[in-house]
């Protein structure tokens, strides 16, 4: 059976998402004056490029992974031990935050660190809570793997 979703949790996603978006496009078409190609030689942009490619890069992986656990008709809860599963149990929430945190060092822009801020504040709570989830409920669970951050947290 679907998992249902109670409609006021995915309005809120929505307003934050629409929000957010509006802050930052309004931030660069508007505030900031313009960007100019000066700032693709700009180190804030390149590495804030590269953080964001590299968080893509980790979400998309991270779900990936999640999708292969289940076969068809299968159900219940699944650890992988696959890739950066092997070290943190929310590599997909690692990606997001690495996502916003580069898009916010490219567009040196407070909306930008806002954002970036905000995903942060709905995502550190929630790993923590996935992390002791998955200790609860899996006697195997790897001990030296952690909650968000490689070999840190």
């Amino acid at each position: 059976m679907a998992k249902r979703m109670p409609l006021v949790v995915m309005s809120f996603g929505f307003l934050f998402n629409m929000m957010n978006g509006y802050l930052n496009g309004r931030y660069i078409f508007t505030f900031s004056g313009g960007y100019s190609s000066e700032l693709l030689g700009d180190p804030r942009f390149i590495i804030g490029l590269a953080l964001f490619v590299i968080g893509f890069a980790i979400n998309r992986r991270a779900d990936q992974i999640l999708r292969s656990l289940r076969r068809p008709g299968e159900s219940g809860y699944q650890m992988s031990h696959r890739e950066i599963y092997r070290w943190v149990s929310c590599p997909n929430y690692l990606g997001e935050m690495t996502i916003w945190i580069g898009w916010a060092v490219a567009t040196w822009s407070l909306p930008g660190l806002a954002f970036a801020l905000w995903t942060a504040a709905n995502l550190l709570p929630r790993a923590r809570a996935h992390h002791a989830w998955y200790r609860e409920h899996f006697p195997d669970y790897p001990p030296e793997r952690k909650a968000l951050v490689p070999g840190v947290w």
